[in-house]
């Protein structure tokens, strides 16, 4: 069996349980802000936390069967500068995008799977924003002048490495063994004080095993089937891999815009991990459709709402790409291995999400301009 279908078989085990489990669960972190805002329901959030922590306490884990540190390649987070534009505006891009196309780049597939008409284009817009931010000079030419510019640059402050393992008097991996395990232990027990966590074991599986699903990608394309494939596939005079085919867990936003190509041109293209893992994650999530009996065809509620939605996704494909991966690369893959860019991209995708859920809630709470005035005029 070669490499590379090794690490293919492996992503397809693993990416059909993330798919699975996602369906399953209603796994989503737009959702969960919504709920916690809006409804003040604690469930979506503690689920999203359980997921982190599994996460977290998974990778953590492995890099100590390993014996090193992991530095995942997709999304970027290697290198000695701390692009911190890209993710606060990317974050911020992203979390609005994601509130207005209700759904990320997880979510979004599986109500597609579903039978959702709207989430379809949704995902195709996200796809073509995604693409055109990674492939055309869109970014180069309006973006990365006026945002790049001021990186950090982390070794002015003694941080040589590209994530939080700098704990004096620990080598990187110990480092990465107290914070990991310490942080993902405390958003675990933190769950447990979720009243609908509590009352049900169930509700723990599907996002233990999404958090575990981070951890197999990792040590899929880190362990030697991944060194295999990346020996096989890389020219002799390259000093690293392509992004595609280096240490990487889960991650939507790039590899949907790359499954076209793909698709279109097999002869031309690399079918990644990524690549693998995004199709394999949509069977994952079909079979759990029809096993639950869950399709709900669903049509476009209207040209209004629509629009928005294409809006959205719009900012949701370009937010991701120009942040480096978002919701599943910064809330899962670079927060398992606390990478310093998923802090500033996490708290931006939030705060955006935030701004635009308090934005939709105003305005579905005013009156319209008439019974404003008519009820001002009578004195009400």
């Amino acid at each position: 069996m070669t490499a590379m279908t090794e690490l293919f078989m492996g992503a397809f085990a693993a990416a059909a349980v993330l798919g699975a489990s996602a369906q399953a669960t209603r796994f989503c972190p737009q959702g969960g802000l919504r709920e916690t805002l809006l409804e003040r329901k604690p469930t979506q959030p503690a689920t999203t936390r359980v997921v982190v922590g599994a996460a977290l306490v998974a990778v953590t884990l492995l890099q100590l069967a390993f014996g090193q540190t992991l530095i995942p390649s997709r999304p970027a987070c290697t290198g000695p500068e701390l692009p911190w534009g890209r993710h606060v505006l990317g974050g911020l891009l992203f979390g609005a995008g994601m509130k207005l196309a209700h759904g990320c780049p997880l979510r979004t597939p599986v109500r597609v799977d579903q039978g959702s008409l709207p989430a379809a284009l949704v995902l195709a817009v996200m796809g073509l924003a995604a693409d055109a931010m990674s492939r055309t000079s869109l970014c180069g030419l309006r973006f990365a002048p006026w945002i790049d510019g001021g990186a950090l640059d982390r070794r002015r402050f003694g941080l040589a490495h590209p994530d939080l393992a700098t704990v004096p008097g620990l080598g990187r991996t110990g480092a990465h063994a107290v914070l990991g395990l310490v942080l993902g232990a405390m958003a675990l027990v933190l769950c447990w004080w979720a009243p609908p966590l509590r009352r049900s074991w169930g509700l723990w599986l599907g996002p233990v095993l999404i958090g575990m699903v981070v951890a197999a990608g990792d040590a899929l394309t880190a362990g030697p089937s991944g060194q295999r494939q990346r020996a096989s596939e890389r020219a002799p005079f390259m000093g690293q891999p392509p992004d595609g085919l280096g240490v990487q867990s889960c991650t939507f936003a790039g590899p949907q815009s790359d499954a076209p190509l793909v698709l279109l041109q097999p002869s031309s293209q690399t079918t990644t991990f990524g690549v693998m893992a995004v199709a394999c994650a949509r069977l994952g999530a079909l079979l759990a459709v029809l096993l639950r009996c869950d399709f709900r065809p669903q049509g476009v509620a209207g040209w209004r709402v629509g629009a928005r939605q294409l809006f959205g996704a719009v900012l949701t494909g370009g937010g991701a790409l120009l942040g480096l991966g978002r919701s599943v690369g910064d809330g899962l893959s670079r927060v398992s291995v606390l990478s310093f860019g998923s802090m500033p991209g996490l708290a931006s995708i939030f705060t955006g999400a935030w701004l635009a859920t308090r934005l939709e809630a105003g305005r579905r709470a005013a009156p319209p301009a008439g019974v404003a005035g008519y009820t001002a005029a009578v004195g009400g």
